[in-house]
């Protein structure tokens, strides 16, 4: 297929970068930045699709790689390359103090997203811009949420379950590993691939992910690649299990 008729987006976190969440470093393979730099170079567009904001994005990838496009917030955000707005929703804050309410206990992490900051609730996390003991102090508008389960996937299992469960109407989660990101009703990274889709007017979307918040991503994809390290559930949904991002980009340079 004709690279210039391609749009591929890519998961961030354990994708095209290998991330540390206790250091906060992030490390970008040279070979796949070189195979996301041939693939645009012949016409095709590359972008994220994550369940980070806007700003944490370019703060990682500055200077490292431009985007064609950006899903991030689990596609409740989506911009073009110019970062227009393409589609957009804001979670309700009553409904993000019961959740709250609901699920947080002990030393559980609760984090709240803006257009600028994280904001660790309650427990504190090393690596927000600040920490605040009630969802109140919390300003701007509150773009997703991520709750934190320190290594527990079953925990975070149930949790998904039973918010899904009770708050479907207005909100829904998704599983990352040992959390659960969440984002208003209606939004996923599936979503966010359907309108990069109709927005570019490519023929074929190829999504590319590591983990059980991008199955999403791979079954809006035309083509999806996973990786041999992957949870098998996400390797049963993916057209192709890979190496790394530089294999599967190779397959559409």
């Amino acid at each position: 297929m004709n690279p210039r008729d391609t749009a591929f987006a890519s998961d961030y976190d354990g994708t095209l970068c290998i991330s540390n969440w206790a250091t906060g470093e992030e490390h970008f393979d040279p070979a796949v930045l070189e195979a996301v730099r041939r693939y645009q170079e012949v016409g095709g567009r590359f972008g994220i699709c994550t369940g980070r904001p806007l700003f944490s994005v370019e703060q990682g990838l500055a200077g490292k790689v431009n985007l064609d496009f950006y899903i991030v917030m689990t596609g409740a955000q989506v911009l073009d390359k110019n970062k227009r707005v393409l589609f957009e929703r804001v979670l309700d804050r009553d409904v993000t103090k019961q959740i709250y309410d609901r699920y947080v206990v002990d030393d559980t992490v609760f984090l709240v997203i803006t257009d600028s900051e994280y904001v660790s609730v309650g427990a504190p996390n090393g690596l927000t811009a600040r920490s605040v003991q009630s969802i109140d102090e919390v300003e701007e508008r509150i773009l997703g949420l991520s709750l934190e389960f320190h290594g527990d996937y079953d925990a975070a299992r149930v949790v998904l379950e039973d918010l899904n469960s009770r708050f479907g109407d207005v909100a829904v989660g998704f599983q990352n590993l040992d959390s659960v990101d969440v984002v208003p009703c209606g939004c996923s990274k599936g979503s966010g691939v359907d309108v990069v889709r109709e927005a570019l007017g490519v023929d074929c979307v190829v999504g590319a992910g590591d983990s059980f918040n991008d199955l999403a991503l791979l079954a809006a994809a035309d083509v999806s690649y996973t990786f041999h390290s992957s949870p098998q559930q996400v390797r049963d949904a993916a057209t192709h299990v890979v190496t790394d991002l530089a294999e599967a980009l190779a397959d559409f340079t």
